[in-house]
């Protein structure tokens, strides 16, 4: 039994002698070899497997790289895992804490830590990632709701004590910066180029944290020389931007700060090689009711207002011009002061009536559209600011009772210029006599007498308007020359009794059904009374008729 318990004796002495490189309390320095999802493996010259959980690291697990080199502390040694347990956190502990209490008990008392979490009144802070502190909701200047910073930030303290279980150290992070702004307005002024980031997008303008910890405004207005439709497409939360100092009010703490100031004006550089007169080309950015904006180059806007589009009657901007189309106009205003240029539409196209006898002779035929139907008569336009009238008389050579039965709004036409008042940009036109007159034939192959067919097209209070077949010409047939009531559609048989010249609507033919009917009951009984063989034609026989009566 004594020589067996000698035999374990030994093999202890040999166990300690062995981990004496592995003591507990140990200060030694690790590699870092691999990276798990909780923490770090390490070499620190153990025989066990060196293990640092994310709780015992100083940063952040993400910024730790295999190769690092680590000063650890080995608290706890698991045997049967074969695994050493070490920790970067606590041989730092003391050396900072006692840090903290030399900047504590200094004029400067700033620190730098990293915010870790909320707790009750405030946040949790860890001093070199390993002291915790206490930071007050009121000394954070960290908006209600707001999400806090993860990066390291400077913090004075406030508040140093020491006790039993934990030192209580409170801190301050609002009077870091208001320490760094009254040292901002001392460093800067109004025209200096300063850097920033952007910490809040509001519909009025953009809040920036300023190299310093100063907080400045930058206006809507101050963003662009051209007009700013969404702040949100333009900045976001933590973009770096460069901005010049316009206004600066130390007492409130205030900074006012430009974006456009930065850069040339496009305005200025623009009016610097355009005159006006010019004719200038742009895309068309915006159609509204009172004209359209036009991008003369970047950032500068030219206005065409409604006036300065048509040179005849006011019609749809939308039909001239469309948005994104690129068209030219003449600069017909300047205003640097109110940074405005109006440009003409109708000036660069040219005035249409300057050579309206050249390109519309009277005479000539030419196709419009039709763009008002009037009780007096329609308005045909051939190009903008180029259209005549068209009065009832010279709409169709046949009957009508509305102008609409001839023509509707939108049709295309072709007419005949009849006169041109250059002096009055007017013009009278002609539908009918820009075809061929179907009264030259009918007056021609038809006369007193001759036999007509036709269909009723209208009933009127005195009689019917006939459409005489083969001649596309309207007829008039009075009700007292038809023995019977007709209706629209029906086909009759009439004699013509004369074609006359009406002073308003030209030619007029009328007809009669009972002549018709009478005369061939005449002739049929002459030819068996005399024997005779009937006229050439009834008009003939008309015509004997009326000389024996």
């Amino acid at each position: 039994m004594e020589e067996r318990r000698e035999e374990i004796s030994m093999e202890e002495v040999l166990k300690s002698v062995e981990m004496a490189g592995d003591s507990i309390g140990n200060v030694v320095k690790g590699i870092v070899v691999d990276k798990l999802e909780d923490g770090v493996l390490v070499n620190y010259g153990g025989k066990f497997v060196g293990y640092v959980s994310s709780r015992e690291l100083i940063k952040p697990l993400d910024e730790y790289e295999k190769g690092n080199e680590l000063e650890l502390l080995l608290f706890r040694i698991d045997e049967d895992e074969g695994r050493a347990y070490l920790s970067e956190k606590r041989p730092l502990y003391r050396k900072a804490l006692d840090r903290i209490k030399k900047v504590f008990e200094s004029d400067e008392r700033i620190v730098k830590g990293r915010i870790v979490g909320e707790v009750k009144g405030g946040y949790r802070v860890l001093i070199d990632g390993v002291v915790e502190a206490f930071l007050p909701g009121s000394q954070s200047a960290i908006r209600r709701g707001k999400k806090y910073p993860e990066k390291e930030l400077e913090f004075e303290v406030i508040n140093f004590e020491t006790g039993r279980r934990r030192p209580n150290i409170v801190l301050s992070r609002k009077k870091v910066l208001d320490r760094e702004k009254e040292e901002f307005f001392r460093k800067f002024k109004e025209g200096d180029i300063v850097a920033g980031e952007v910490f809040s997008v509001r519909n009025a303008g953009i809040l920036v944290r300023l190299e310093g910890g100063a907080v400045g405004f930058l206006p809507r207005s101050e963003v662009s020389y051209s007009r700013v439709y969404s702040l949100d497409d333009m900045f976001e939360e933590g973009q770096k931007v460069q901005l010049k100092i316009i206004r600066m009010e130390p007492e409130r703490k205030r900074v006012v700060l430009s974006l456009k100031a930065t850069m040339p004006d496009p305005f200025k550089e623009y009016i610097k090689s355009h005159n006006v007169g010019d004719v200038v080309n742009g895309e068309v950015l915006r159609i509204r009711n009172d004209g359209f904006t036009m991008k003369l180059s970047e950032d500068v806007i030219g206005f065409v207002p409604i006036e300065e589009i048509f040179w005849g009657r006011r019609g749809r901007i939308g039909d001239v011009v469309r948005k994104g189309e690129q068209v030219e106009a003449e600069i017909v205003e300047i205003d640097e002061k109110k940074r405005r240029i109006i440009l003409s539409f109708k000036k660069a196209k040219g005035d249409p009536w300057e050579k309206i006898e050249e390109k519309y002779p009277e005479g000539s035929i030419h196709g419009g559209r039709v763009v008002k139907v009037l009780q007096t008569g329609v308005i045909v336009e051939f190009e903008d600011g180029v259209s005549g009238f068209v009065p009832l008389s010279e709409l169709s050579w046949n009957y009508f009772d509305k102008p609409e039965e001839i023509v509707r709004r939108g049709k295309r036409v072709k007419v005949e210029v009849l006169s041109i008042d250059k002096d009055n940009k007017r013009m009278r036109l002609s539908l009918r006599r820009a075809e061929e007159n179907p009264w030259d034939r009918a007056e021609k192959e038809l006369d007193k007498g001759s036999v007509v067919k036709g269909k009723v097209k209208k009933v009127v209070n005195s009689g019917y308007i006939i459409r005489v077949n083969d001649y596309n010409v309207d007829a008039y047939l009075p009700s007292s020359h038809v023995e019977r009531e007709l209706k629209e559609g029906d086909e009759i048989e009439a004699v013509v009794l004369r074609i006359l010249n009406d002073r308003k609507m030209g030619k007029k033919m009328i007809l009669s059904v009972k002549d018709l009917e009478e005369m061939k009951a005449l002739m049929e009984y002459k030819k068996q009374i005399e024997g005779q063989q009937p006229s050439k034609s009834l008009g003939e026989l008309l015509k004997k008729e009326e000389s024996n009566g």
